[in-house]
């Protein structure tokens, strides 16, 4: 018995081992000098979000983050590989090392900051009530939505279901599993409502006239700013994206995608 006991003991030394190995290995990101040797920025995009990253009809990445991320890597004298993330795994792949800067829509919060260094804000925006042109209710603000016969559809992982919980609590919410879901529930008429970006809100209103509508302003105590998300370590990184930011390049970008810096 002393034996096996043992054995498990070394065992689990060992596990215990292997995982603090890994925690160390993944606590540091690829540093600007790796960056600059492999000759290749990662970024992540999610390729759900437009007018953010999306895949075209050809399956071809498209978007102002595309543009952006593209002339920023030229700036840098790199290449720019993109990785996909899921909104839920987003701040998990970063912490993983899978891409060295998160792009496409990804608002400063304070949580984040807390894990992740965020580069100056790259455009304005909020959350706001998107339905479907044909909806006759009145969805204007929040308390017209937050009714126990109003349907609001959500995506998972992100600020908007953030959102979502903790302001919506007397509608019927139905959690969809991506945003490609959750913007086909409104044009399906499945829901009533979805709280989503003025971005998104604003394109879709314009590529997708008298099916999508944007119903509300600014919801109170939601504007924001999307910012590139780097791990903490990677000051230099961060210092170079804002020294671009701060030139005149990425204006014909912004203007090109109707938004606003």
């Amino acid at each position: 018995m002393f034996i096996i006991n043992k054995k498990i003991s070394k065992f689990i030394s060992f596990a215990t081992f292997c995982i603090f190995a890994l925690n160390i290995q993944q606590a540091q990101a690829r540093s600007w000098q790796e960056i600059q040797q492999s000759g290749v920025l990662k970024v992540g995009l999610s390729g759900d979000y437009k007018p953010m990253s999306y895949y075209d009809k050809s399956g071809k990445l498209k978007g102002f983050a595309v543009d952006m991320t593209t002339d920023l890597a030229k700036y840098l004298g790199l290449k720019v590989k993109f990785v996909k993330f899921t909104w839920p795994t987003l701040s998990q792949d970063l912490a993983n090392d899978k891409f060295d800067m998160a792009a496409g829509g990804v608002t400063l919060t304070k949580k984040r900051s807390k894990q992740f260094l965020f580069s100056e804000p790259v455009v304005k925006n909020g959350k706001i009530i998107l339905i479907n042109c044909k909806n006759k209710k009145l969805l204007s603000t929040l308390n017209d939505i937050n009714k126990p016969d109003v349907k609001v559809i959500v995506n998972p992982g992100g600020t908007n279901q953030i959102y979502v919980d903790k302001h919506i609590t007397k509608a019927d919410v139905i959690l969809t599993k991506n945003n490609f879901a959750n913007l086909q529930g409104i044009r399906d008429g499945l829901a009533d409502a979805m709280i989503t970006d003025s971005i998104e809100g604003n394109y879709y209103q314009a590529t997708e006239k008298n099916v999508f509508c944007v119903a509300s302003k600014i919801l109170p105590g939601t504007s924001s700013v999307k910012a590139y998300m780097v791990k903490k370590n990677n000051k230099i990184l961060v210092n170079k994206i804002n020294t671009w930011l701060n030139g005149s390049e990425k204006n014909s970008i912004i203007a090109h995608w109707g938004l606003q810096p």
